[in-house]
């Protein structure tokens, strides 16, 4: 159908979340003189480096950490906390708080708390998904599997569980009825028939012998990956706790003013984050297709500062939210091109002649947008692909066989479209003129390329979600290159290059925020203070120096600003 052109306010549904604490924009206190300092130190180890220290004001919020240097202390700027009382926590592997430790800050003046560390009774609630797939035994291929359970939670439940060889199949079936934007404490039911097939009876036997069924303790010893040290503590990182209860934020984004924009995974809503006083306020969409998922999967803020969100399950329309005057405009694709297999979850901005790409990974079509006009321009992601029509359910599909599935995307300056082919490993382009599609396949076979970022020079950059890499495709001289982060299993999932040339990605399961210097290939991993924060989108604010990383942990319903200190 045309384009709805209807410009219909839709008023945001919450105005919310007044903090009490002020965060200052600045990179480092214009004040010499730190508003709280200690020392970290435990009986084992003396003082400690890479020690996360965070403080949260009693009834607020936003919590602000920062990192112990290699002498064990930790220190934080005056515009960080405001006077008031907080409460301290800390992430070390290994270890934990000997007693919770209280301090009063007082304006204008230093409180001083040190912390003494004990050892954890366990490793086991502190690992991450990563460390748990380090110190399991298993085959690359037996691991794979057990990856990508991270997606609707992480790796302790499947760990603690007690089902055996016999019971893992039903349990499997179970999980397999459930759409991406499942958690445990809520799942979404899949808006299509689930797995008919039985699970694989080698996967059951797997899981039945690394879990606790029939024994007390986990048959394998338990490792963890080191405390940060140097560079990477240099660094300070603050969440913001978003209102709701269950507050999903999949993506998020830097727009213009000063605002931070986030949507929802499950909830047909996006939000705005104003980070120097806390304020959040949200929009709710219109409901469009009933027995099919509402949420959101990913959020972009155009040059003029303008929200744009594809609805994902709810089918192939696109929505532009005018920031300036909050009002809606939405477009969608011909219905027939809009059927109940669709998912278009992506949408890439920047073409020069203002035109917008959509792209639909359950019928596997690019659109391409012109706002003016309404058209939209058809194309077949993959030419000649029949899909598997054994597979009962999209979601399946592409693990089903090896076929070919259409996820992040992205434009170059001549306006070409581009994509990442997830379950075929290839990297797509679309020519703009001809409607030629043409797939290259990423130089790790099974990659699983995932969300991608386009920089000026027209190198097209994409997380390999499934080998834990980055890759950079130059759309110029059709050149692969990868990198490896030190952190295995790290999950790649985007990739954004920032103004000095860096690159950042995040993954499901680790908590790292992962800086690779292209030129030397040398890594510097920020870890954030929440576990099993779950980030799958990563945005650059190149407005600041240095640069300021923003993600959204989209199982603990958090903001993330990450800010190097260098």
């Amino acid at each position: 159908m045309s384009a709805k052109a209807a410009r219909h306010s839709m008023g945001f549904v919450l105005g919310c979340c007044l903090l009490f604490i002020l965060v200052g924009c600045s990179q480092t206190s214009k004040n010499d003189k730190p508003a709280l300092v200690g020392v970290v130190s435990s009986s084992t180890e003396g003082r400690m480096e890479g020690v996360l220290v965070s403080a949260k004001r009693d009834g607020g919020r936003i919590t602000i950490t920062v990192v112990s240097d290699a002498a064990g202390s930790y220190s934080f700027p005056s515009d960080r906390l405001q006077a008031g009382s907080y409460h301290l926590s800390i992430r070390a592997i290994g270890y934990e708080l000997n007693e919770p430790v209280a301090v009063e800050v007082k304006s204008g003046g230093t409180a001083t708390a040190d912390l003494l560390l004990k050892k954890a009774a366990s490793l086991a609630p502190q690992l991450t998904s990563a460390e748990w797939l380090e110190s399991a035994p298993g085959t690359q291929k037996e691991k794979s599997k057990l990856y990508r359970c991270v997606a609707c939670h992480d790796l302790t439940p499947v760990m603690r569980s007690h089902y055996d060889e016999k019971n893992w199949p039903a349990a499997i079936m179970r999980m397999e009825r459930w759409a991406a934007p499942s958690v445990i404490t809520s799942p979404v039911r899949l808006p299509t028939a689930p797995p008919s097939d039985p699970p694989d009876p080698k996967l059951a036997a797997y899981l039945a012998s690394i879990n606790l069924n029939g024994r007390t303790n986990w048959p394998f010893e338990l490792h963890a990956f080191p405390r940060p040290k140097g560079q990477a503590t240099r660094v300070i990182v603050t969440e913001y706790d978003l209102p709701g209860n269950l507050s999903l934020p999949h993506d998020v984004a830097v727009g213009h003013e000063g605002f931070v924009w986030y949507n929802d995974f499950q909830r047909e809503l996006i939000g705005r984050l104003d980070p120097k006083t806390g304020k959040t306020m949200e929009w709710k969409l219109p409901f469009l297709r009933v027995g099919f998922p509402e949420g959101l999967l990913s959020i972009k803020i155009d040059k003029d500062g303008n929200a744009w969100i594809p609805r994902f399950f709810q089918g192939c329309t696109l929505v532009k939210l005018d920031t300036k005057t909050e009002r809606f405009t939405e477009w969608s694709v011909p219905d027939k091109y809009n059927g109940p297999e669709s998912r278009c979850g992506h949408v890439a901005l920047g073409a020069p002649d203002g035109t917008v790409w959509m792209s639909d990974s359950g019928g596997r079509k690019m659109f391409k947008l012109d706002p003016k006009t309404g058209h939209f321009d058809v194309y077949d992601s993959f030419p000649g692909y029949t899909p598997d029509k054994t597979a009962t359910s999209i979601e399946t599909a592409g693990r089903k066989s090896k076929g070919h599935r259409t996820y992040g995307i992205g434009v170059d300056s001549l306006g070409n479209g581009y994509f990442a082919d997830i379950s075929g490993s290839t990297i797509g382009r679309v020519d703009a003129k001809t409607g030629s599609v043409t797939l290259y396949p990423t130089p790790t076979p099974e990659s699983g390329p995932r969300r991608t970022f386009m920089d000026k020079e027209d190198k097209y950059w994409f997380g390999e979600n499934y080998a834990s890499k980055i890759g950079m495709f130059d759309t110029r001289t059709k050149e692969f290159k990868e990198w490896t982060p030190p952190t295995p299993w790290n999950g790649a999932y985007p990739a954004v290059r920032d103004k000095n040339g860096d690159v950042w990605t995040v993954g499901m399961s680790t908590d790292y925020v992962h800086r690779l210097n292209p030129e030397t290939g040398a890594f510097t991993e920020y870890l954030l203070p929440t576990l099993s924060a779950n980030m799958r989108r990563i945005d650059v604010d190149n407005s600041t120096t240095p640069v300021t990383i923003w993600v959204a942990e989209v199982h603990t319903g958090k903001l993330a600003k990450i800010e190097p200190l260098q």
